[in-house]
């Protein structure tokens, strides 16, 4: 089940939400709570807890920055929070970040971008088979925790060295891997290029706390999905997640590269490929780009 909550004092706009709430019901049991103030909206809040919050920006006892900088005290601190008003001040923005808001529907707006939303929430909360790869059983235990603190749910595995890891790999259950660069025998690269051979569609991201240019560099040229700069938030797993299921950028989310060097290029662009590739890649990888351009 699905409980929503729709706080707005214009019987329009939550016509609308209704409108892409219904979209779902063929395939969820979805519970929705209309109220047209904020007192009533805040109510509802702290009496169960709510899944999605839709709540208008502007109106009559609580405002919706009111409502949600309340909301972390509630039963519903977790819920996924879309704020919505025809525009947005910088202050009641900075609210909203600094209270976990995720979106910001300018109106008028239709009922598929409800619709959209709720089906982002709904992968959010379907559970992603994901491996965690490191020699060190403290940080596996501390990205456990991080995957544990996102919006988005994994069914987390562990394993202490690359072939441990291929081992666990070889069910074909897994959709993605983090793992770490820096592993005694087999590295981290090394065992992401073992992992393309398996599949294309596991998503790889590489933990290191090495910002070298040629480390992420290789682990692109490998096929990795993304790179995690130690130390990493569970913002950073709901910004890759978003990019792996190809779901649009919340308003309120962290925004980052999957590689630094992305960003760095975007502002040096003479730093670009092919040159200064073959300064900072692995000798045998730049010795094997080398004799492609020379061909």
């Amino acid at each position: 089940m699905i409980r929503i909550l729709v706080a707005d004092d214009s019987a329009v706009a939550r016509e609308v939400v209704n409108g892409g709430v219904k979209v779902h019901r063929a395939r969820r049991y979805i519970e929705v709570d209309t109220v047209n103030d904020g007192r009533a909206a805040l109510d509802v809040l702290q009496k169960k807890p709510i899944d999605i919050a839709f709540v208008d920006i502007n109106m009559p006892g609580l405002s919706g920055a009111e409502v949600v900088a309340a909301m972390g005290e509630t039963r519903s601190s977790k819920c996924l929070t879309v704020v919505m008003s025809s525009a947005l001040d910088e202050a009641s923005e900075a609210v909203f970040r600094r209270s976990g808001a995720y979106h910001f529907l300018k109106k008028p707006f239709h009922q598929d971008d409800v619709a959209e939303l709720i089906a982002t929430y709904m992968k959010m909360t379907t559970s992603y088979p994901i491996l965690i790869v490191d020699d060190s059983a403290t940080m596996r235990k501390l990205v456990r925790r991080i995957l544990e603190e996102s919006r988005f749910d994994f069914e987390i595995s562990e394993a202490d060295s690359a072939p441990s890891a291929l081992r666990a790999l070889a069910s074909g259950r897994f959709r993605l891997v983090l793992t770490d660069f820096h592993m005694p025998g087999t590295d981290g690269i090394e065992l992401a290029g073992s992992i393309r051979d398996l599949s294309s569609r596991i998503g790889i991201y590489m933990m290191s706390t090495n910002d070298a240019s040629y480390v992420e560099r290789s682990a692109a040229f490998v096929g990795i999905s993304g790179f995690l700069k130690k130390p990493f938030t569970a913002q950073d797993i709901d910004t890759i997640m978003h990019g792996f299921l190809e779901l649009d950028a919340p308003k309120f989310g962290k925004v980052r590269d999957m590689f630094s060097f992305s960003a760095r290029e975007r502002r040096f662009p003479e730093a670009n490929f092919p040159g200064s590739l073959l300064q900072v890649l692995p000798c045998r990888i730049c010795t094997m780009v080398t004799l492609i351009l020379d061909c």
